[in-house]
């Protein structure tokens, strides 16, 4: 018997060696729901009125469905300080979310930047409580003192995909390459060394396969909040076109099933 979560199939072999298939529909209570958890900054120096990944990550919908499939998507607001992104962490994979996406903003980020690793070291800049992480770096509890840790997803899948279907987000053209106009996303190697680094460093420790950072522009330089919010998004459900896919490896082949 295959269970999905909206249905089971149940092969019964007869002694005619045909295959007789039932299918017993469910209807999906919450409780049966797969999680995501999105988390967005309060206000930090710069961004002291508000912080653009939050107010994106506000305007998200609370109910994902993907092939049948239904994600609750849970918002977490995160201060801008090292204990509180600790406890954070701690308390969001204790829920074992199928997929867990964090937003920060970046004030020279020119559209949605879609970051591929994190690195573990310069974590010296003070928080909004004046902490900061004396050496510059942590031990982490999966890997230790590791220097760099790397997304497990296709980050440039990811951005390719996204930009194709996000025609009306281009950014402006880059400076000193007005031929050149950046679309919604791109992907990018520079999550930094404060607290979207440090958030980012601890989710890939967990699983690198279902985390990804997103950087965001700050508000209408050059996207609106609904757009930052909509492109925001279309990320978090490659993400899971990604896992579910990855997912499905482990199923048995159809071809399998009569043999």
């Amino acid at each position: 018997m295959f269970v999905h979560s909206r249905f089971s199939i149940v092969y019964i072999s007869t002694e005619e060696e045909y295959i007789c298939i039932y299918i017993i529909v469910h209807t999906m209570s919450s409780s049966e729901r797969k999680l995501i958890i999105v988390s967005g900054f309060g206000p930090f120096i710069g961004h002291e009125e508000i912080n653009a990944s939050w107010e994106a990550v506000k305007l998200l919908p609370e109910l994902l469905i993907h092939n049948g499939i239904e994600y609750d998507l849970e918002k977490r607001l995160v201060s801008v300080e090292y204990g509180a992104v600790d406890e954070a962490c701690a308390e969001i994979w204790s829920r074992q979310p199928e997929m867990v996406i964090h937003v920060g903003v970046s004030g020279i980020a020119k559209c949605v930047y879609v970051e591929k690793l994190a690195y573990n070291h310069k974590f010296l800049r003070p928080d909004n409580s004046g902490q900061y992480l004396s050496n510059g770096s942590c031990v982490l509890p999966h890997n230790g003192k590791a220097n760099v840790l790397r997304c497990g997803l296709d980050v440039d899948k990811i951005v390719e995909a996204v930009n194709a279907t996000c025609e009306a987000c281009v950014a402006p053209a880059i400076p000193n390459n007005s031929h050149e106009s950046l679309g919604a996303t791109r992907a990018s190697k520079n999550v930094g060394n404060f607290l979207c680094g440090y958030i980012y460093l601890k989710s890939l420790d967990v699983d690198s396969k279902r985390s990804l950072f997103v950087h965001v522009p700050p508000k209408n330089k050059p996207f609106s909040t609904d757009q930052t919010a909509d492109i925001v998004l279309k990320i978090i459900e490659q993400c899971v076109q990604q896992v579910a896919a990855s997912e499905c490896t482990n199923l048995v082949p159809v071809n399998d099933i009569y043999h």
